[in-house]
C-alpha cells in the first residue's frame, strides 16, 4: 500500500506544480531566479534614493556603457548595508530606448523612486522630485490643459464628485500636432486669447486685437486700425493706405527756408523800401520748428 500512497502524493505534487506554472507563467521563473536578501515582494523592490550621476556627457568614460541612464544612491534607511549602495545604469523609463514616448530626466541629487527587478537586475525611475528635462513625443497629438472647477466640499454628502463639478470658466489648453501648435486661454469674464503656430504662419488673437506673421508680411490690427509691414513698405492705419508719410527733417528744413525767405520780403513805400510789419513773428515761428519733430518715432 505504501507505494500507492507515495504515488498519489507525487501525482498531487505534479498537478499542484502544473497549476502553479499555469497561474504564474514567467513570474515563476523570475521568482526562482531571484537571489535572496532583496527585501522585496515577488521579484520587484521599490527603492527611494537620490540621483548620484546623470550619464549625459559623451566625453565621459562611462558614457559608452551607461549613456542615457542615471546612477541612483540608496538612502541609508532603505538598506541594511553599512556601505553606500549605488545602482548604476538606472533607466529613465520602463524601456531601454529613450528616443520616443515619454522621457523624464531627473536633476542631479534630486530625490527619486526606482523599481528594481530582482531577477534581471533591470531598474528604472518611477518618480522624481526635480527634473532637468521633460519630453513628450507622440505620433499624432499631445494636449496639455487646465480646467478650473468649483471646489469640492468634503463635508457635504450631497456635493458632486470631481468629474461632476461645475467649471468656473477659467481654462487653458495647448494642443500639439504635426501640423500646428494651438493655445487658448479663457476666463470667467468671457474673455479669450489664442495663438496658432504652423510652419508658414503665426497668428495671435486677444479679443478684438490680432497679430499675424508670415514670411511675406506682419500685420497688427485693433478693430479696423492696422499696422502692416512688408518688404520695403510699412502702412499705418489701414493696410490699403496710399498716402505717403513725410520726412520730418526734410519738412523742418523746408519750413525754415520758407520762413527765412518770407522774412526778407520788403514793400516799397513813400518813405522807401520797408520790411513787412510782421517780420518779428517769423523769428518766433522759426524757433518752433524743431518742436514738431518726434523724439521717439522715425521713418526713412
Amino acid at each position: 500500500m505504501q507505494p500507492t500512497k507515495d504515488l498519489c502524493s507525487q501525482n498531487t505534487h505534479i498537478i499542484r506544480e502544473a497549476i502553479r506554472k499555469i497561474a504564474l507563467g514567467r513570474s515563476l521563473e523570475r521568482i526562482d531566479m531571484a537571489p535572496g536578501g532583496l527585501s522585496g515582494v515577488g521579484t520587484t523592490r521599490m527603492i527611494h534614493g537620490y540621483v548620484a550621476k546623470v550619464h549625459a556627457d559623451p566625453a565621459d568614460a562611462e558614457f559608452a556603457d551607461y549613456g542615457g541612464t542615471v546612477d541612483v544612491g540608496e538612502y541609508p534607511d532603505e538598506t541594511a548595508s553599512s556601505e553606500p549602495i549605488i545602482h548604476k545604469g538606472v533607466l529613465l523609463a520602463a524601456a531601454k530606448d529613450n528616443e520616443g514616448g515619454v522621457l523624464f530626466v531627473p536633476a542631479l541629487f534630486s530625490e527619486v523612486t526606482m523599481l528594481l527587478d530582482a531577477a534581471t537586475r533591470h531598474a528604472y525611475i518611477t518618480g522624481y522630485s526635480h527634473a532637468d528635462i521633460i519630453r513628450l513625443s507622440t505620433h499624432t497629438e499631445v494636449s496639455i490643459g487646465v480646467t478650473e472647477t468649483e471646489q469640492l466640499d468634503p463635508m457635504d454628502d450631497s456635493s458632486p464628485d470631481y468629474d461632476r463639478l461645475e467649471p468656473t470658466g477659467n481654462a487653458s489648453v495647448t494642443v500639439h500636432t504635426t501640423a500646428a501648435i494651438r493655445s487658448t486661454v479663457k476666463n470667467d469674464k468671457d474673455k479669450e486669447s489664442s495663438q496658432q503656430i504652423t510652419a508658414e504662419s503665426i497668428s495671435q488673437t486677444v479679443d478684438k486685437a490680432s497679430v499675424s506673421h508670415t514670411a511675406e508680411k506682419i500685420v497688427q490690427q485693433v478693430n479696423k486700425t492696422s499696422l502692416a509691414v512688408t518688404d520695403g513698405k510699412v502702412t499705418l492705419g489701414d493696410e490699403r493706405a496710399t498716402e505717403p508719410l513725410v520726412l520730418g527733417n526734410e519738412l523742418a528744413q523746408l519750413m525754415l527756408d520758407f520762413l527765412t525767405e518770407c522774412s526778407k520780403i520788403t514793400t516799397p513805400t513813400l518813405m522807401g523800401t520797408m520790411p513787412a510789419l510782421n517780420v518779428p513773428n517769423f523769428a518766433s515761428l522759426t524757433s518752433r520748428i524743431q518742436k514738431f519733430l518726434s523724439k521717439t518715432s522715425y521713418t526713412k
